[in-house]
């Protein structure tokens, strides 16, 4: 059951247990992973591997019912509030700076046809390769090419914000490096929610050669960066709540930022299951906290699949009060 939107809900959303602890537990990930149910869902799930965390960026690997397998990647660290959700993902992906795409290198192309990626995301995806198991001392790399030689590997790659976006680094990353250490059989199925746009169209025509399913919840602001930011500023309907009312300073650094995110070139993947909806706004007074609320991973987008709000998970701050990266680093 490779390609399976309800198995990426849960596993994505679950990528989020213990993200207010200094350090994860895997025993709360494998409690959880028990826990998604037979059917659709491909459950239950068991923990294979990780999770594990390298500077802020974590990732665990699990086995369906069924035999397939599945990464996922954490998104954007808010500490259980999602007001803050856009500003940490603004200040994460560093969408001021564009770097060549490596996996694979071909410096036989112009400069101007090479696959690239933001900055920040090059960053957050070196973070990914360099994630080794805390139990084995494995490497994720060397974890899943064990897999796809001792029998056909099925893996849904997935995540929610910026594990979404991590979520496509990896799955090109992985489609590259996989083969380059002896004969393996592998299909990689990219799943992302709200996941922004951090790629220029050279990457995005590569990626269109997977079987891709990307959720969107029109309301979100999220997916808007940094390929839509014109349509960022007016998000919300009138009445809704304004960005520029709200946040001035976010509202002033959009507006810079619009013209260099269209020189750099981001364009968005097409993916071949899109899935956009239109969640029901809440008409909160600001439009940071609609922003936040449109871009829950637990409220919105595992409710729009599953059918229900996400569970409550262990580990994750009652305070709501957003905690940008660097802070869950230093923690």
């Amino acid at each position: 059951m490779p390609f399976n939107k309800f198995a990426a809900a849960y596993l994505s959303y679950f990528a989020y247990i213990d993200d207010a602890l200094d350090v994860v537990q895997a025993s709360d990930f494998a409690t959880f992973l028990q826990k998604i149910p037979a059917g659709p869902a491909n459950g239950p799930w068991s923990l294979c591997w990780g999770p594990a965390v390298n500077d802020g960026v974590l990732a665990y690997v699990a086995k369906g019912a069924d035999g397939s397998y599945a990464l996922a990647f954490r998104g954007t660290d808010v500490d259980g509030s999602v007001s803050a959700a856009f500003e940490n993902v603004g200040a994460d992906l560093e969408a001021f700076f564009m770097v060549p795409f490596l996996y694979p290198q071909q410096p036989s192309l112009p400069a101007a046809s090479q696959p690239q990626i933001s900055s920040g995301l090059n960053g957050a995806l070196a973070l990914a390769i360099g994630l080794t198991d805390p139990a084995t001392d494995i490497s994720l790399l060397d974890y899943l090419r064990s897999l796809a030689k001792a029998a056909p590997l099925d893996l849904i790659v997935t995540g929610h914000s910026l594990g979404g976006a991590l979520a496509v680094a990896a799955t090109a990353w992985l489609q590259d490096q996989l083969p380059k250490a002896g004969a393996v059989s592998y299909t990689l199925w990219p799943h992302t929610f709200a996941s922004p746009t951090m790629w220029n169209a050279a990457f995005a025509s590569d990626f269109a050669s997977f079987t891709y399913y990307a959720a969107v919840n029109k309301y979100d602001a999220v997916p808007m960066g940094w390929a839509d930011l014109a349509t960022l500023q007016t998000t919300y309907p009138a009445p809704g709540p304004s960005l520029e009312d709200t946040d001035t300073l976010l509202y002033v650094g959009i507006l810079a930022l619009e013209p260099v995110a269209a020189k750099l070139g981001y364009t968005k993947i097409v993916p071949s299951n899109p899935d956009v909806f239109a969640a029901t706004l809440q008409s909160v007074p600001t439009w940071t906290d609609e922003a936040g609320l449109m871009h829950s991973m637990q409220d919105v987008y595992f409710q729009h699949v599953i059918g229900t709000v996400g569970p409550d998970l262990p580990g994750t701050s009652t305070t709501g009060v957003a905690r940008p990266r660097a802070v869950a680093v230093a923690a």
